[in-house]
């Protein structure tokens, strides 16, 4: 028994090892990942984290709420974060301030907000004179609503104040206190603000801009010196779009964590905000770009020459295409 003992130990531990390397789970990177808004735009991360879609891909994600553009972009810079979901009018101020921040995925490349007003206010030029709100100044919240105010005849700052208050969240809050007549905003605030009495005055599709809403943001060093990680976090996010609109029960249940009200409505308002918004094949749009760059040009005259290709990396995006990973995901 001693003579054979050995023999068959030495047999189930080089099994044991065999099958133990057969199964390894890849390695993994952690990467901190910031998003800026608790809103449906978000909605592709939130269930790609929550499927394990970005693990299946070899990375290990911790996902960070940072209200407001601005200071994920601090935070990316500091390198505290590496790739984030913000707005890429945010990455091309950056730039124009030195920094190597590029879009390298359109998220939703529309103004996909609604322009939601008190009781009172019956129509645009009603908010004269009275505050509105924005997350932050330079945040696509803060673009899209200089610009229906100026589309309305309304000069931002002068004929309207525009507060900046952090999030989403708190422009619900000082909508129903009163310390704002409007904001730009989407579920699941705007449900909130609905409940307090207000109401929306223009819907995204009315507001007919084109526009860098939200996409993914990285640094040029970071993408420089690990491109498939960001290759990899891009098929994640992806696979994560194609699960919120494949299997609507499913996401609504990821969702729930993130959306921080769990009733029923407000979950499905952001499930359909979603589905209306997002991008299926991300790519960064140029002419939202540009959009942005002849707003920043009304007060910057020499940035109006620039160029909207340097402040996108299409490249990642492109090469998803051609190896056919979005027709499989949207056949």
């Amino acid at each position: 028994m001693i003579f054979f003992r050995i023999p068959i130990l030495l047999f189930f531990s080089s099994l044991t090892l065999s099958q133990g390397s057969l199964y390894a789970q890849p390695s993994t990177q952690s990467l901190n990942i910031a998003y800026v808004a608790v809103s449906g735009t978000q909605a592709g991360l939130w269930v790609a984290q929550e499927a394990g879609l970005f693990r299946k891909y070899g990375l290990d994600t911790r996902l960070v709420y940072i209200a407001g553009g601005s200071r994920v972009i601090q935070s990316m810079l500091g390198g505290d974060v590496q790739i984030a979901a913000a707005a890429p009018s945010a990455a091309v101020d950056a730039g124009l301030s030195g920094g190597d921040l590029v879009t390298v995925a359109g998220m939703v490349n529309v103004a996909a907000f609604y322009l939601v007003v008190r009781p009172e206010i019956k129509s645009l030029q009603d908010l004269r004179g009275h505050p509105v709100g924005v997350t932050r100044y330079g945040a696509s919240t803060d673009f899209a609503m200089r610009y229906l105010l100026r589309k309305s005849g309304l000069e931002p700052d002068k004929d309207v104040p525009i507060l900046q208050l952090g999030g989403q969240i708190e422009l619900a809050a000082a909508i129903e206190s009163g310390r704002i007549f409007g904001a730009t905003t989407g579920p699941p605030a705007m449900v909130k603000m609905e409940r307090s009495g207000a109401r929306v005055l223009v819907s995204p599709r009315n507001i007919g801009l084109r526009f860098p809403h939200v996409g993914i943001v990285a640094r040029k060093a970071f993408i420089a010196s690990g491109r498939d990680t960001v290759k990899k976090f891009l098929q994640g996010y992806a696979e994560g779009v194609a699960l919120v609109l494949r299997d609507k029960e499913s996401a609504k249940k990821m969702l729930r964590p993130y959306v921080g009200l769990g009733d029923r409505d407000t979950i499905e308002a952001t499930w359909q905000y979603a589905n209306d918004t997002l991008e299926r094949v991300p790519h960064p749009d140029p002419e939202g770009i540009r959009v942005v760059i002849q707003d920043r040009a009304r007060t910057r005259p020499e940035v109006g020459k620039l160029s909207p290709e340097q402040f996108i990396d299409s490249s990642i995006i492109q090469e998803l295409e051609r190896e056919g990973f979005f027709k499989k995901l949207f056949p």
